[in-house]
């Protein structure tokens, strides 16, 4: 297996049998070291799979429908609030609850406190978690309390139903995001704790120096965090 962080809430992990690809909006092409997914590694992978949590610009770009000239095993898994689907390739859409298998891959979608969902996936003896835009988003320094309560009550209700559908988590890509200010990490630590990942992988970061941060703050539990140097670093 080799795992990539791309930029931004974007991964890809390479299996034997299948690549996937999460939440990919650049309109450019290149290279994995680069990172950006380019026409060679679409050609070259058995199955590729191309998931879309939500359609908003820094999670999803309709350009990734163009990969399927290049592999005419790709699938590409959406969640259901994106309108723009592609005209010509296999397409999987799935809401809050709803599952996929097809013998390679097995998907299940979760929700979100922003607009569409997350995905849980099992592949090859391996489990991934990838949050979309699934976080405690309170922004308490901008004094709406009420705003606040509502949002960690939503937070909490949504991972109370992922531990009771999920019992493991190999990998995790989860939001820490410096931009809400005091407690920005609050949800991961939650996460973290609540589900325990084997790894836990930041994305929807402000700065490569805030994934060194979390990984020396989270240094108990079993979960080992990986930091992150650049786009296109391999984590594993």
């Amino acid at each position: 297996m080799k795992l990539y962080y791309l930029y931004h809430s974007a991964v890809c992990v390479f299996l034997n049998k299948a690549l996937l690809i999460f939440d990919y909006f650049s309109d450019k092409q290149g290279s994995i070291e680069e990172g950006l997914v380019g026409e060679e590694e679409i050609k070259n992978a058995d199955n590729v799979y191309v998931f879309a949590s939500h359609a908003h610009k820094d999670h999803f770009n309709k350009c990734i429908f163009e990969w399927a000239q290049y592999n005419q095993n790709i699938t590409y898994i959406l969640d259901s609030t994106i309108e723009d689907r592609p005209p010509q390739a296999k397409t999987v859409i799935l809401s809050r609850g709803e599952e996929y298998e097809d013998g390679i891959i097995h998907v299940q979608e979760f929700g979100s406190t922003d607009i569409g969902g997350s995905f849980y996936v099992k592949a090859q003896g391996k489990s991934f978690f990838h949050a979309g835009d699934l976080n405690n988003w309170h922004w308490k320094d901008e004094g709406n309390e009420k705003y606040s309560r509502v949002m960690e009550m939503f937070f909490s209700r949504e991972l109370r139903y992922i531990r009771h559908k999920i019992k493991k988590i190999d990998y995790a890509f989860f939001p820490v995001d410096k931009r809400m200010g005091s407690g920005f990490d609050e949800g991961a630590d939650v996460f973290v704790k609540t589900m325990k990942p084997k790894y836990f992988i930041p994305i929807h970061f402000v700065d490569f120096e805030d994934t060194a941060e979390y990984k020396r703050k989270i240094k108990t539990g079993g979960t080992k965090v990986l930091a992150i140097q650049k786009n296109g670093d391999r984590l594993k």
